[in-house]
């Protein structure tokens, strides 16, 4: 697992230095041009959100590999199983599109007892994570995101430093901007070299949380957290 991971970041460190360097150079930073500075940001966030993914891809296939039982799991994990089950039962989804009271109140009956079923259905066998559920990313990886990802998979926030968060923040915020058009003035190269740095730094710790996570087992329900 942990040699899958580092053959993943490595190729995405070495491809974000190599723009890096075709981009900048030596050059001072002074000289340093707003595009180049646009065009590898966006690649970071690319493979910022790629190596997460992954990461948590990774994760998830070790836990189904372990082949335990619902209640042997921490609940996080029984709740991302039940992923689409939940999003019925929150936009009341159904077939019965009619219009009426009658048919709400029908269809909220027939998704709480599909709910129910498949809760049973998954309590009775070792429990399968699909992983694009358990770590839905539809929205643009920022904090949020990411802090849900790692709830969901039983795995404690704290474990991803703070400034970590604010760099991923910023490189969200500024790729967003970019594609919208809103961002053309030049960063300050301070920023964005503290950034960058720190979104590298990112990949490389969650790198160590995710293989210590599955040493330890972090999914099972009398398992804790290692320091």
């Amino acid at each position: 697992m942990r040699a899958q991971l580092e053959e993943d970041l490595a190729w995405r460190l070495d491809e974000l230095r190599h723009l890096r360097n075709q981009l900048l150079g030596d050059s001072k930073r002074e000289s340093w041009t707003a595009a180049a500075m646009r065009t590898i940001l966006v690649m970071q966030y690319a493979h910022l959100e790629g190596f997460t993914r992954n990461s948590f891809h990774v994760y998830v296939a070790a836990i189904n590999e372990a082949e335990l039982n619902a209640s042997e799991l921490q609940p996080q994990l029984l709740a991302s199983a039940l992923a689409s089950e939940f999003t019925a039962l929150r936009r009341n989804v159904g077939a019965d599109d009619d219009k009426d009271d009658e048919g709400r109140l029908t269809r909220r009956a027939q998704n709480e007892v599909a709910f129910t079923a498949k809760l049973l259905d998954v309590m009775a066998v070792p429990l399968t994570l699909t992983a694009e559920e358990a770590v839905s990313m539809e929205m643009n990886m920022g904090r949020d995101v990411l802090r849900r990802c790692l709830y969901l998979l039983a795995i404690p926030g704290d474990k991803v430093n703070k400034h970590q968060y604010n760099a991923i923040e910023f490189v969200k915020n500024a790729r967003n901007d970019i594609a919208h058009g809103s961002r053309k003035e030049r960063f300050s190269p301070a920023l964005f070299e503290a950034h960058r740095e720190k979104c590298e730094q990112f990949m490389r710790d969650l790198m160590r949380v995710i293989t210590l996570a599955a040493t330890e087992q972090w999914y099972k329900r009398e398992a804790s957290a290692g320091e």
